[in-house]
């Protein structure tokens, strides 16, 4: 049981260091990916945190913009809860 945990842990730390960091270094649609991959299998609150810092790096400054990453991913997250509960429990 405690390996299973450490390879789960590890898969998502890895999961969201990729979000993070491909939030600076690559497309909309990476960070976009981990984040829908990290709220279907985890109950993340590291979501939050990627979506964030995405709708700071590319929200325009001037202006008020609605932040989607953020919004769309606090949905997420409300919306996998009960998926993640009735399949992926063990």
């Amino acid at each position: 049981m405690s390996i299973l945990y450490q390879s789960e842990t590890s898969i998502r730390l890895a999961v969201a260091m990729i979000g993070i960091i491909s939030a600076f270094f690559a497309p909309w649609f990476v960070p976009a990916a981990c984040i829908v991959f990290l709220c279907i299998c985890y109950p993340a609150w590291e979501v939050l945190l990627i979506a964030l810092l995405m709708d700071l790096l590319w929200l325009p400054g001037a202006g008020f913009s609605v932040p989607y990453f953020l919004v769309g991913s606090i949905a997420l997250v409300w919306l996998c809860a009960p998926l993640r509960s009735q399949f992926l429990s063990t």
